[in-house]
């Protein structure tokens, strides 16, 4: 489980990655446009904004996609669950104590 989650992760801050470029390259075309007219500023914000939902769209879907996976986990392993819950419970306690 904790392998999947790691993957859907990393998945995520790929797609995060690739739109930050992808908004970043639309910003550069922005910037290199001299005496732009309004059709061009709207296209590159078509485009932004078409990104972003791809965005929105794939993250939403990794974090289905997690949470099933973590509620499967919980359901087939239960003690380990609650193991794991009690364990991230006492580091957690344990670090906010020392500050």
């Amino acid at each position: 489980m904790a392998d999947e989650t790691n993957t859907n992760s990393n998945k995520m801050h790929q797609g995060v990655d690739k739109a930050a470029q992808s908004a970043h390259d639309a910003i550069d075309k922005a910037s290199k446009v001299s005496g732009s007219s309004e059709e061009k500023l709207a296209e590159i914000a078509r485009q932004m904004r078409e990104q972003a939902d791809k965005l929105s769209t794939k993250a939403s879907d990794v974090s289905k996609r997690s949470t099933k996976a973590a509620c499967d986990y919980t359901k087939n392993h239960p003690v380990k669950s609650l193991g794991l819950a009690f364990a991230a419970g006492a580091v957690v306690t344990a670090l906010l104590r020392r500050h």
